[in-house]
């Protein structure tokens, strides 16, 4: 078996100390002529050598490594949020691992102990408790942690959120100024979900003290496009039969999509009787005849904002907390409603 390449190999390769080496592989080249370090990496690079991480993590105290854990990797919106977070730390020495909670806390939590075992320097967080008691024993640590999309409560760690509550109110506004009996809500479960329970709120605020009547329909956790659960459009369905007028609120760009599929499927104008507005962050809305009322968000610049904060608490330690950081949404009005 080969020896493995040490440090104090390079050092006498390349004629130079073992700290100038270590300096080096630390990316701390003041001081450092360019003829020493072109002649270690020529080293570094002809010996294929790889420094061993957490080792160096345990004798610096720092492992240059941002740990992150997401709900669901395949949701595009999650991609997003990764590529503002992966946008934000090129110009760092940092680089990410990246874990899938898969929309299971077994799962989350597993996440969670594995990037605490790589000595990690801080975690990027998008959770799926509901308090954060629920985080308690497994971040009673001092690492620096930052929310992003949702937050548990009590706002123990920062958060970068969607202005949620505003945008919703300014969506129920419009739904009411347009004269609508009813709202149909369609939502994945709101319990443990901060974005979804804001929306509501603000949906709420914006229709209080009128006669709109407000049903939910809460349907499963969606992991496709465009919801194809038929039992969703079942209850809608049944819901329709009244010729209330009403607007249909998606929580998410798959049951809007969705429900703008029921809808022309069995041949219901829009508008008309029936309105149809929702999230939509792939810009599908416009696209869409008759072009669809929607709020769109920046997760890129939720996840680059996250960055922002969470490596000011790795220099400078814990800030305090005055509320969630919200990233505007864009409310764009087209003929849906």
């Amino acid at each position: 078996m080969n020896k493995a390449i040490t440090i104090n190999d390079i050092a006498k390769i390349a004629t130079v100390s073992k700290t100038t080496v270590s300096r080096f592989l630390n990316g701390k080249f003041e001081g450092m002529s360019e003829e020493t370090r072109l002649r270690i990496q020529a080293v570094v690079e002809e010996l294929d050598y790889r420094p061993n991480r957490q080792a160096r993590a345990l004798k610096a105290k720092y492992s240059s490594v941002i740990g992150i854990t997401v709900t669901d990797i395949s949701n595009p919106y999650n991609s997003r949020i990764l590529k503002g977070i992966m946008d934000r730390l090129k110009s760092t020495e940092y680089r990410t691992i990246i874990l899938d909670s898969d929309l299971c806390k077994t799962r989350e939590h597993d996440n969670i102990e594995k990037l605490i075992d790589e000595q990690i320097d801080g975690l990027i967080i998008q959770p799926l408790a509901e308090s954060s008691h629920d985080y308690a024993e497994i971040l009673k640590t001092k690492l620096p942690v930052v929310q992003v999309d949702r937050f548990v409560e009590p706002l123990v760690w920062p958060a970068v959120v969607s202005d949620n509550f505003i945008q919703s109110k300014n969506l129920g506004l419009r739904i009411k100024d347009k004269d609508y009996e009813r709202v149909i809500v369609l939502t994945p479960p709101m319990s443990e979900s901060s974005p979804r329970k804001n929306r509501y709120k603000g949906l709420l605020n914006a229709l209080i003290g009128g006669n709109v009547e407000i049903i939910s329909i809460t349907t499963p956790e969606i992991r496709e496009i465009i919801a194809k659960d038929e039992k969703i459009w079942a209850e809608l369905r049944n819901l329709l039969q009244d010729k209330k007028r009403t607007a249909i609120f998606a929580f998410n760009g798959a049951l809007l999509y969705g429900a703008v599929k029921f809808l022309n499927d069995n041949l219901i104008a829009i508008p008309g009787n029936i309105g149809v507005v929702g999230y939509d962050d792939s810009a599908l809305g416009e696209l869409i005849s008759p072009g669809i009322t929607s709020i769109e968000q920046n997760p890129v610049e939720i996840g680059y904002r996250a960055v922002d904060i969470l490596l000011q608490q790795i220099i400078e330690g814990p800030q305090e907390l005055s509320g969630p950081v919200p990233v505007d949404s864009k409310l764009n009005i087209r003929k849906s409603l």
